[in-house]
């Protein structure tokens, strides 16, 4: 047994999965970037102060995250999400234009109890729109997470972008005679259906209560059928949904009014993305007071967030992890070093990813090595070759060996990418 290992509930990416991992932030990267959103980078380590806020829990937030204080006795923690870095910039830069969209790719902590695909450190990918109050801005934000989904090869079926509102909530609760100071319990109750089921849910609100009319209501899935008073917030969300009709978007979201994630942070309308027998890989919503909350100007604000390790746990026997290389230049003998170095130098300023023997080994233990590896082509150049000014390329898959002249690398630089 290793003398060091991870920190518990942390873990090590090796080359394979760490390209998958990658091959997920990258495509999500291209999409964010597709829509006009800019990059941001802010720090693990925040003020103590700033984490405590936004859960409004004090001192008792430090067992949910990593605390601890600096040489200079300054209480700090590792960041749990990116939003908060997110309204702090936002509160400290007034001058950004708005709307300002940003996207944030990055780890974050939290010191929850480790478990089976549960980690202390994981990444998130964030995309945020501050500045518009729109439902056009609540349309973009969705269609991001559906066209990243489609990007990671989800395709009809496969996955749904569940939505609901807030104030749309709160008038049905509202209807179904739940009292103003019993909302918030009431939320929480049915934020547990899909862990503790609709008799356990039925159970806590009745302990804490709270009627249990509005449970006959969750199960509605139009929003004709949804008995409120004040129809504002009902309308609002019909022109969300009607939106992402008008644009192909219809086959993959879907209106449900049981969804009460984070209501005590959420403002207005909120959505979940869920894959078919998986815990959900993302999510998000309107947040309007949380930039004003740190010191900043009065923002309203919607995104939302992938959980990259929860993608890269579905995906991960589906992505092909790239080779290193596509071709490995192996020298025969120590005097065709230099020779072979000069190819691979070539061949990479072709852009084309090449590797080289390092060791001064055999043709058969490099073999092995691009076998290994997944290196598709194999470039050996001996002496007989040096002196025709070219290589024998050897394809790892079939076998296959011709010889190739140096002055004819432009014209294999398609084969070999």
């Amino acid at each position: 047994m290793a003398e060091f290992q991870t920190v518990r509930g942390m873990r090590d990416f090796l080359p394979e999965q760490a390209a998958k991992k990658q091959w997920i932030e990258d495509a999500c990267r291209r999409v964010f970037e597709r829509y006009g959103f800019v990059p941001l980078q802010t720090p693990i380590v925040e003020e103590f102060g700033l984490l405590a806020k936004k859960g409004s829990g004090g001192e008792a937030i430090k067992e949910e995250i990593y605390y601890f204080k600096d040489k200079g006795e300054r209480e700090l923690g590792l960041r749990f999400d990116l939003t908060v870095p997110l309204a702090r910039v936002a509160a400290e830069n007034k001058q950004l234009a708005k709307p300002f969209k940003r996207y944030q790719i990055g780890t974050v902590y939290r010191y929850d109890r480790p478990g089976e695909k549960r980690y202390r450190e994981f990444t998130q990918a964030d995309w945020d729109i501050l500045g518009s109050k729109g439902t056009l801005a609540d349309f973009e934000t969705i269609a991001i997470a559906i066209e990243v989904m489609k990007e990671l090869g989800f395709g009809k079926g496969e996955f749904r972008v569940k939505i609901n509102s807030r104030p749309l909530l709160e008038e049905v609760a509202q209807c179904c005679g739940v009292e103003n100071g019993k909302i918030a319990d009431c939320f929480r109750c049915i934020d547990k259906l899909d862990k503790i089921g609709k008799e356990g849910v039925e159970k806590e609100l009745k302990e804490k209560g709270i009627g249990t009319q509005i449970l006959g209501q969750l199960g509605v899935k139009s929003l004709e059928k949804t008995k409120v008073k004040n129809r504002a917030p009902l309308e609002e969300l019909k022109k969300l949904l009607e939106l992402l009709g008008e644009n192909g978007l219809q086959d993959f979201v879907e209106l449900d009014l049981s969804l009460a994630r984070g209501f005590e942070y959420y403002t207005g309308v909120v959505f979940e993305v869920c894959i078919k027998g998986c815990p959900s890989v993302g999510g998000g919503g309107r947040y309007d007071r949380l930039v004003e909350l740190y010191g900043g100007q009065a923002t309203p604000a919607v995104g939302c967030s992938f959980g990259i390790d929860r993608l890269l746990d579905v995906l991960t026997e589906k992505i092909k992890a790239k080779p290193p290389a596509e071709i490995l230049v192996v020298p025969v003998g120590e005097k065709m070093q230099l020779p072979a170095l000069q190819l691979a130098q070539k061949i990479r300023a072709l852009g084309v990813p090449a590797s080289m023997d390092l060791n001064a080994r055999g043709i058969s233990k490099n073999l092995d090595y691009a076998n290994k590896l997944g290196i598709p082509f194999v470039a050996i150049l001996g002496e007989n070759e040096a002196k025709e000014k070219g290589f024998t390329l050897k394809e790892m898959k079939t076998g296959k060996e011709k010889k190739v002249k140096v002055a004819e690398l432009k014209k294999l630089k398609d084969k070999l990418k």
